[in-house]
């Protein structure tokens, strides 16, 4: 009997985008353009297809019970070739052979109806994967319990925030006893106690014997959680090993990355209104600066560059900066630290000011990202290095920080302590 759980031979997955060429200067061209511009109407362009592989000559194999990470930066194809194992996308050319039940967890709203309730959602999906009815009632106390969403169980589930949706989506996911779970990068909408509950929950899965596939940009995770792991770059595999050899490889590009000027980078996710084109890391006073220390005010400044004639409404922008490994750190962001939104129009800058630096020395990655209305507007993962020299950010004028082998791991907190009263007591007391 065959070990192997997905095979994948040659996959290739193409796509046809419509971009907006400008039409060659012509003396009519001039006059329609100039007119145009006038009116607000935006530049004279062409619309043309042009096609796009996600995915190019995929071959693969994962055997019963593996852990696989796949891990690349933006528009890599991890997403597209977890929809086409998971039946949602067809491939161009090439197979991928599914031996068992496939259950998976993509994107926030893929497999659930909106206007059922989060119990009807469970038994749909069950149903889906072919179990019966009174086997999907020994499993619904575990699903409800495991998702913490037990109060809102019969409400529909367009009503739930986007946390409870991916709470109860993974709850469904794994508790059906599939024979491949496949996970994307939706826990991350999640609380941190409830992602470690997940990891927990994978872990399970595999041990039973059980296949997992997962994406994530959170490279402690997929350390963790991973014998070996998938690194795909432009829709190619670049390699397949174990996981510290790729991770290794991975991270010596995404350094590589940063160097690249921030409007030049492929690798981003959007519809491309306007373009998240440099982020300067400034001093107080505003000057570029090579290196941050520990406890200083730092301005990230965001340039952008507009395509379009149009304002862009209720818009907001973020900075988030991570290990060297991926895992996130802090984030801030135009909307959390105001009710105002962003109204953009035409080319500017965005200051996002952090008072004090929260992070000990080492070398972070900042990924930068830009939305309107809830879409997607400009995202690049390791748009920059972020370089932090040791400070005195307790202002004791010791310069301690962390204790050796801590460095570069985790925030720093402002913090103060005090002794309370000694309540010991003397045996001659206490007789």
């Amino acid at each position: 009997m065959s070990d192997i759980a997905i095979r994948v031979q040659g996959l290739s997955k193409k796509y046809e985008i419509t971009k907006g060429k400008s039409i060659a200067p012509s003396d009519v061209g001039l006059v329609r353009r100039s007119l145009r511009s006038l009116v607000g109407a935006g530049p004279d362009l062409r619309m043309v297809k042009e096609s796009f592989w996600a995915l190019k000559d995929v071959s693969f194999e994962v055997k019963k019970g593996e852990v696989l990470g796949v891990i690349g930066h933006n528009g890599a194809g991890k997403s597209t070739l977890l929809k086409v194992l998971s039946r949602i996308t067809e491939p161009t050319s090439g197979r991928a052979e599914i031996y068992g039940r496939v259950s998976a967890l993509l994107e926030v709203g893929t497999g659930f109806h909106g206007e059922l309730s989060g119990r009807e959602n469970i038994y749909l999906n069950a149903a889906l994967l072919g179990m019966k009815r009174g086997d999907i009632g020994k499993k619904l106390d575990q699903i409800v319990e495991f998702s913490g969403v037990e109060e809102f169980i019969d409400t529909p589930v367009k009503k739930y925030s986007s946390g409870m949706y991916v709470r109860l989506a993974f709850a469904v996911a794994a508790h059906l006893e599939p024979d491949i779970l496949i996970v994307d990068e939706v826990l991350s909408v999640g609380d941190a106690s409830f992602q470690q509950k997940c990891l927990g929950k994978m872990e399970e899965v595999s041990r039973s014997g059980r296949t997992v596939l997962v994406v994530s940009h959170n490279l402690e995770t997929i350390q963790s959680l991973c014998q070996s792991s998938i690194l795909l770059h432009h829709g190619t595999i670049e390699k397949k090993a174990d996981t510290k050899s790729v991770l290794s490889l991975y991270v010596n590009r995404a350094k590589a990355l940063t160097e690249i000027p921030l409007r030049e980078r492929h690798d981003r996710q959007g519809n491309g209104s306007i373009l998240l084109s440099d982020l300067e890391i400034l001093d107080s006073d505003e000057h570029p600066i090579k290196s941050v220390v520990s406890g200083s005010e730092t301005i990230f400044r965001l340039h952008y560059e507009s395509r379009t004639a149009k304002s862009l409404k209720r818009c907001a922008a973020s900075i988030s900066v991570h290990a060297r490994h991926g895992a996130p750190y802090f984030r801030c962001a135009t909307d959390l630290s105001s009710n105002a939104p962003l109204d953009l129009e035409g080319d500017g800058y965005i200051d996002i000011v952090v008072p004090q630096i929260p992070l000990s020395g080492s070398t972070y990655h900042v990924a930068v990202f830009l939305e309107c209305n809830g879409d997607i507007i400009d995202w690049v993962d390791n748009a920059k290095q972020l370089v932090v020299i040791n400070g005195d950010f307790y202002k004791t004028g010791t310069g301690r920080l962390v204790p050796q082998g801590w460095e570069g791991v985790g925030v720093l907190v402002p913090h103060h302590w005090r002794l309370g009263p000694n309540l010991h007591r003397s045996s001659a007391q206490s007789s």
